[in-house]
């Protein structure tokens, strides 16, 4: 499934890029879905993270597309961008928000299939489940495939991944609910594990992506029963 969102303020550009849309998907076999906005603001307060690809105007009322494209950037580093221009001096811009191309208006067919094309070459096109974690007045898409363990800090909850820590204002309860049970289990009150990412036991320890958790005695026989019927299993993700 390809999902796709058209930010553009001109009704006639707009219905021209989602027939495109349509279009191309149809000719090379492609399901897909298009959702649309006239302004960027707009866009930017109802974004959820399950695009694809964007196609954003550099002209929009309020706030002007490169502007929407840097916000947007902080809630979502994957999404592939696309803008859509009146003149090519304002492509420049795509360079600093990672836009995967442009397209100069007024848009040809052509020019929109041979972009496309190149767009489903290098993107990944999957279901990987993902949620969007919000703070510090910001807010990012992330994979659950991604998260090693999720632990409770204070009155925030700590997103742990390979790579950094993403804290975010909540409950494990909450988290617990969102994240899949047959991969997410507790090792004790405060600590919700990846089943994917467990390494070795030690005593009333667990190892998870090369960190050493302690696992609580009320939930010692549970968790290691999940474990034991998790590896018995071919590993999947998420």
């Amino acid at each position: 499934m390809l999902n796709v969102c058209i930010v553009e303020d001109d009704p006639v550009n707009l219905k021209q890029l989602e027939e495109f849309v349509i279009c191309f998907c149809k000719e090379n076999s492609l399901a897909c879905h298009v959702e649309k906005y006239e302004d960027g603001l707009v866009f930017l307060n109802a974004y959820r993270p399950v695009y694809n690809l964007v196609f954003l105007d550099i002209q929009l009322p309020s706030i002007d597309g490169v502007a929407t494209a840097r916000r947007l950037r902080e809630l979502d580093r994957q999404v592939g961008i696309i803008f859509v221009t009146n003149l090519m001096k304002y492509a420049i811009n795509g360079y600093e928000v990672h836009a995967f191309d442009y397209i100069i208006k007024p848009v040809r067919y052509f020019d929109f299939s041979a972009r496309m094309k190149k767009f489903l070459e290098h993107a990944s096109i999957s279901n990987e489940p993902e949620i969007l974690l919000s703070f510090a007045e910001k807010k990012r898409r992330i994979g659950i495939n991604e998260i090693c363990y999720v632990e409770v800090a204070g009155h925030k909850i700590c997103y742990h991944t390979a790579g950094e820590v993403i804290s975010v204002r909540g409950s494990l309860t909450v988290a617990e609910k969102v994240l899949p049970k047959k991969h997410f289990v507790r090792c004790n009150s405060g600590i919700l594990v990846n089943l994917n990412y467990v390494e070795a036991f030690e005593k009333d320890l667990v190892r998870v992506a090369g960190q050493w958790l302690p696992v609580s005695r009320p939930k010692r026989k549970d968790f290691l029963a999940a474990v034991t019927r998790f590896i018995a299993k071919p590993l999947k993700k998420v």
